[in-house]
């Protein structure tokens, strides 16, 4: 039997058995799917899952829409690409985060070079440029340490504040216990602030509660944004070209 429909019998037979659905499974299970079984729904989950994370970032380092949607379906083949090469924890957002930040840096210094290159005309600033640069700053710099501080500390931040989730599901979420998670949320909060009081900024509950709404704001993601990024990691993963139709 050629090796794609054997693929699709697999698939047909565990729907029929009942397999667990995606989201009871957690983030280590769904890329076990994805990269031993071939099953495209799990890394399309994956992506509808973390996708309003990924995107919020890339959007506040980058606001470009057509920029930031480009490294939000470039951090997601880096995933496709690394499924069956790490040993994941339970949950991949945190590494999801970093990867965007880091791409989206990359990207706004290839944009800023561009820019220097066309001589593009700098215009004047408008009312309300600075305080929108104060806080598109500020915003930098939060998203700049969160992605510094230790991967205990900066999954139960994401989960809890960017994510929304209770506390109860990200720790769920994360494979640990009500008590872990509640200790090492403090101690995320404890370095964050740290570092920011280094810069002259205090983490305060107004501060983090204005952050957490301008994510949210930021991060929906369209449908054919999702549809677009699975279906380019699913077909790199195969073998195939990243680029989707």
């Amino acid at each position: 039997m050629p090796h794609g429909q054997f693929q699709n019998v697999l698939r047909h037979l565990r729907h029929m058995i009942g397999a667990r659905p995606a989201h009871d499974l957690s983030d280590r299970q769904l890329l076990e799917r994805f990269a031993c079984q071939g099953e495209d729904s799990a890394f399309t989950a994956l992506v509808q899952r973390h996708g309003p994370l990924v995107r919020g970032v890339c959007w506040r380092v980058l606001r470009q829409t057509e920029d930031a949607e480009d490294v939000f379906q470039a951090t997601f083949l880096v995933l496709a690409r690394k499924a069956a090469s790490i040993r994941w924890q339970e949950s991949v957002g945190s590494w999801l985060y970093q990867v965007a930040y880091r791409l989206s840096m990359k990207a706004r210094t290839a944009a800023a070079r561009r820019l220097v290159v066309e001589q593009k005309a700098i215009e004047q600033p408008r009312e309300g440029d600075s305080r929108d640069n104060a806080w598109r700053e500020l915003c930098e710099v939060l998203d700049h340490e969160l992605q510094r501080l230790p991967e205990r500390c900066r999954a139960p931040l994401l989960l809890c504040y960017l994510d929304g989730k209770t506390r109860d599901e990200a720790a769920q979420q994360l494979g640990w216990s009500l008590a872990t998670l509640k200790r090492r949320l403090e101690e995320g909060r404890d370095k964050l602030r740290e570092r920011l009081a280094r810069q002259g900024l205090t983490l305060s509950a107004g501060l983090l509660g204005s952050f957490v709404t301008l994510n949210a704001a930021s991060a929906a993601v369209p449908a054919e944004l999702t549809r677009t990024a699975a279906r380019a990691g699913i077909r790199f993963a195969a073998g195939g070209s990243a680029e989707v139709s």
